[in-house]
Parts: structure tokens; C-alpha cells; sequence
């Protein structure tokens, strides 16, 4: 499987990282994870988007980050792109520093595909 970041994630994501220093590791155990997931069929994982014409989902899950020390705070907004067997990360956020996705962001994404 293939895994690209859009730049606004490595801007969040370098962010973050100053703060929580197990975050680059987390997210490549959830790398390794996310391969074999059943994205329909698993309750961790809520599909905001679903273009069936284009192959692609946009998924929203909770990253576990071990300096939270089990407290699911970070949110994870991805792509999967059916076609490709691709994932291409969109957004990373704290819960507790913002309530919502960036839909701006999910509208950019997909009117570049």
C-alpha cells in the first residue's frame, strides 16, 4: 500500500510532533495497521465521503498516540482510493483544539482528483 501526506498534514503534523514525541511512530504502526481494514465494517473507522464515480473514501478515525498515554484525543482525516490501494493523509488535529474536520480541506482534495 501506498501512503502520501498533503502538505497542510506535514504542517499539522510537524506541530503536533514537537508536542507528543511518540506521534511519528504512531502513525507508522497505523500505517502498518490500516492495510488490512475492513473500512465498511469496523466501527473505528467513519467514512465522510464516499465517491463511488472516482474510487476514493474519506475516512475519519482516532490515531492512538502513546504520549497521551491511552487518552483518544487525535483525529486522523485520510483518504483511500479503491483503484490504487493508496491512502493519502489529509488532516491531523487535536479533538480538544478543534471541534470538526476541515471540510474546505476534503473539498480541495477531491476537486483535484
Amino acid at each position: 500500500m501506498n501512503f502520501d501526506y498533503s502538505d497542510e498534514f506535514l504542517k499539522d503534523f510537524k506541530k503536533l510532533k514537537k508536542k507528543f514525541p511518540s506521534l511519528d511512530g504512531d502513525l507508522k504502526n497505523f500505517e502498518k495497521f490500516v492495510a488490512g481494514v475492513d473500512f465498511d465494517n469496523n466501527n473505528s473507522f467513519v467514512v465522510l465521503v464516499k465517491d463511488d464515480g472516482k474510487g476514493v473514501k474519506i475516512i475519519k478515525t482516532r490515531l492512538m498516540v502513546r504520549s497521551l498515554k491511552g487518552k483518544s484525543k487525535t483525529r486522523l482525516i485520510f483518504s483511500f482510493c479503491l483503484r490504487e490501494g493508496s491512502i493519502y493523509f489529509i488532516e491531523i488535529y487535536l479533538k480538544n483544539q478543534k471541534n470538526r474536520e476541515d471540510t474546505e480541506r476534503i473539498d480541495d482534495y477531491l476537486n483535484s482528483l
